[in-house]
């Protein structure tokens, strides 16, 4: 395996590691800054992750799918635009993206541990110049590939380790 491609599943283990804590939390709906810093420090990790990400799923075979099925958050939209349920579609309309957007809902009263309003990031909507506005799960994203994808390109990188003398 190439030593750029293991550098890749290394920065995306990171980085999914990243995007599952900040998509499993909730914030404070009036405290500014830390808003901005979220939505801030969430396109740079979830760029990030899905370019390092591609880049290493590139050595499985095309066939192979990763769902994205494991929400952290129970969630309806209230738009009809899709949501995107494989990790390779994703990563592929997040590097792609002419608009990234981060999803803000309110954390519904029974769940929410912040005294006043709360919110939580439930989804990152991704549009590219060829496919519409639609929905990713960011914690679905990081649980896809950490406890999908990145066995099996363990799996693969220690199958092709140079046999020892």
């Amino acid at each position: 395996m190439e030593a750029i491609t293991r550098h890749s599943i290394s920065v995306a283990t990171d980085q999914a590691v990243r995007l599952w804590a900040l998509s499993s939390a909730e914030y404070p709906k009036h405290h500014e800054p830390l808003i901005n810093s979220l939505v801030a420090n969430t396109l740079d990790i979830t760029s990030i992750f899905a370019l390092n990400c591609r880049r290493a799923l590139e050595i499985l075979p095309p066939k192979e799918k990763f769902p994205l099925d494991t929400p952290r958050w129970i969630w309806t939209p209230s738009t009809t635009e899709a949501r995107v349920t494989d990790l390779w579609d994703a990563t592929n309309r997040i590097i792609h993206a002419q608009r990234l957007l981060i999803g803000l809902e309110k954390t519904p009263d029974h769940l929410s541990v912040i005294d006043g309003e709360s919110v939580f990031m439930p989804y990152i909507q991704a549009e590219t110049d060829r496919r519409e506005l639609a929905f990713i799960d960011p914690f679905a994203l990081a649980h896809a590939f950490l406890y999908g994808a990145l066995p099996r390109l363990l799996k693969t990188a220690e199958n092709n380790r140079p046999a020892k003398n």
